[in-house]
């Protein structure tokens, strides 16, 4: 078994057990109470809702594709656990489907950095470990990374559709859909990707129905606002800046190894105590903050088109590497767009949506850092000794000719008058310079003049 099978297989069962760990101490507060009453209610009316719950600002979030996935699992199981479970799933599903796609670009071993990134994060880990709405946009975060790759050359009307239905499913899910929205519409104007608009027509008749409700509720009027609206006193223009500058420094904590206060609340840890797990704890904070640092610098190399960054393969993946280098860039600028746009201040879920994409950069500097230095160094070694073998060589022959030229005795230059150069007029004809052979002029001009 190669080496990036075993870091994948390492990776998922730590990842499976640390998550098992956080689900196993979740809890149940006013987020988690809204959404298991929408669950509950549609077992037992059977009604679809038209919309699921409220969010920041008073906003609404249309359609019930959100109630349905609460009642489902608790309908076969009757515990609070159960809703939290279905989404840990459906982050399974999500770290498959990116993992297989950016290995099939990339390489296994651009997965394997991508995928210990990515399913051991402290960010995927906390919103894996209770039921929270922000928790199932894992999947329509990574089915839109794979629809939009295989719609980088040519339109094609499944992934259009796949594609289209996944923005139909996020806007049930959670207020941050309009990031993929805006990162859909940037990949298209920059010709990153291709939309067969057949396919994206049938997307979105493929899931709305779940909107149906809210559709007939709009219609006969009784529909309240789904937007949220300004909760803060300054400006609108203030409050966009600060969002967007907000987005700016999320992007790079979700590509660390971040830890924030709400997931210390999850695991019941306390930094200031005087036991091993708060020293513990302490120094993962510390650890996590430096990561944060080293994102940064891993976003500036991507960014900036590092040729070191690219895998080391053929041309195709060269082209790969370009394209999801443009996939990360725009997925910040529709981030801190979204960010711009919203009325209410940006916070750590609003924003997770694009964690898929922030990984990449990370990614990258950890695949070229662990391998391909190894990889260089491993297959440079007998060259290098050979060439350092032969330099040897060539700089003992240099001085050995360079210690025989010295010991020439020095000679006047030639002259084209007379040999030897004299004041005195001569009655008879000049003696010309004695000629050197061949063999001597060719050896003076391979060793050069001398250094006297």
């Amino acid at each position: 078994m190669s080496q990036p099978r075993i870091v994948i297989g390492a990776v998922v069962i730590i990842g499976l057990l640390l998550q098992t760990l956080l689900w196993s101490r979740q809890w149940v507060y006013g987020d988690q109470y809204a959404l298991l009453l929408a669950g509950l209610d549609l077992l037992a009316t059977g009604e679809l809702p038209p919309f699921a719950k409220m969010m920041s600002g008073d906003g609404r979030i249309p359609g019930a594709l959100l109630p349905m996935l609460i009642a489902a699992p608790l309908d076969l199981w009757a515990d609070y656990r159960a809703p939290a479970l279905l989404a840990g799933l459906t982050h399974v599903a999500a770290a498959g489907i990116l993992a297989a796609c950016v290995g099939r670009a990339l390489g296994a071993r651009f997965a394997a950095a991508y995928l210990a990134l990515y399913w051991l994060s402290p960010w995927r880990l906390y919103h894996a470990g209770f039921l929270w709405e922000p928790a199932y946009v894992f999947l329509p975060a990574a089915l839109h990374l794979a629809a939009a790759y295989q719609l980088r050359e040519q339109a094609h009307v499944g992934w259009s559709l796949l594609l289209a239905a996944t923005l139909a499913a996020a806007l049930q899910l959670h207020g941050s859909f309009l990031v993929l929205v805006l990162l859909t519409v940037l990949l298209a104007a920059r010709r990153l990707i291709r939309i067969n608009w057949k396919g994206s027509v049938l997307g979105l008749a493929v899931g709305s129905p779940t909107l149906i409700p809210t559709a007939q509720m709009f219609i006969a009027g009784t529909l309240p606002s789904l937007v949220p609206g300004q909760t803060e006193p300054y400006s609108r223009i203030v409050l966009a800046a600060l969002n967007g500058a907000k987005a700016i420094g999320y992007w790079f904590r979700l590509g660390s190894l971040d830890i924030g206060r709400r997931l210390r609340q999850v695991v019941w840890a306390d930094a200031s105590g005087g036991d091993a797990a708060s020293i513990l704890l302490t120094v993962m904070i510390a650890v996590s903050s430096a990561s944060v640092v080293i994102a940064l610098y891993a976003a500036w190399r991507c960014f900036k088109r590092d040729p070191a960054f690219d895998p080391p393969a053929n041309a195709r993946r060269a082209a790969a590497a370009d394209w999801f280098r443009g996939y990360a860039w725009w997925g910040l600028v529709a981030m801190c767009a979204a960010a711009a746009i919203s009325p209410v201040p940006v916070q750590g879920w609003h924003v997770v949506i694009a964690f898929h994409a922030a990984c990449l950069p990370m990614a990258g500097l950890l695949s070229e850092t662990f391998w391909r230095r190894t990889t260089r160094t491993r297959h440079a070694s007998p060259s290098a000794a050979s060439s350092a073998l032969s330099a040897a060589t060539s700089n003992r022959q240099k001085q050995a000719t360079s210690r025989a030229y010295l010991r020439r005795p020095w000679r006047p230059p030639r002259s084209k008058t007379c040999w030897p150069p004299t004041t005195r007029k001569s009655p008879g004809p000049t003696r010309e310079p004695p000629r050197r052979s061949t063999f001597s002029r060719r050896r003076r001009a391979r060793i050069g003049p001398s250094p006297l």
